[in-house]
């Protein structure tokens, strides 16, 4: 069955993600060891056309890392596309924040899977913007 926009785990999908963005906004980093899936991958492009690969561990300090001195009372999001099956998710958003050390436009594809009674992410693929953009 093809993922759809329509599929009622659509919900869910995206109560997953916003869960994520208001966590680790709110600087509660242990929602990221729950909805990071072991085997997660994320790739990073930072505007100088560098790709930054991380794994579940490294991609949660790098968050740790750079977001935690960052204060986002009020994240960002703006969502593009969100689909979903009985087992896996997609979504794509952009946001705002300067978890890349300057405060700009990122976009991001998320897939997810459905495993262990809840929705993980298996891949992030985060592009940054050219400009920095004001707060």
């Amino acid at each position: 069955m093809a993922m759809t926009e329509n599929h009622p785990n659509v919900s869910a999908v995206k109560q997953t993600l916003d869960g994520l963005i208001h966590g680790v906004s709110g600087h509660s980093f242990e929602v990221l060891d729950d909805l990071y899936h072991p085997d997660m991958q994320t790739y990073v492009l930072l505007n100088d056309g560098t790709l930054m690969r991380n794994d579940k561990t490294g991609f949660m300090a790098f968050i740790k890392n750079n977001m935690g001195a960052l204060k986002d009372d009020d994240p960002w999001v703006r969502y593009h596309l969100v689909e979903a099956d009985d087992t896996h998710g997609h979504i794509v958003v952009s946001r705002k924040n300067d978890a890349t050390g300057r405060y700009q436009l990122i976009s991001l594809s998320i897939d997810f899977v459905f495993e262990d009674g809840r929705w993980q992410i298996t891949r992030e693929v985060i592009m940054t913007r050219d400009q920095a953009i004001e707060a």
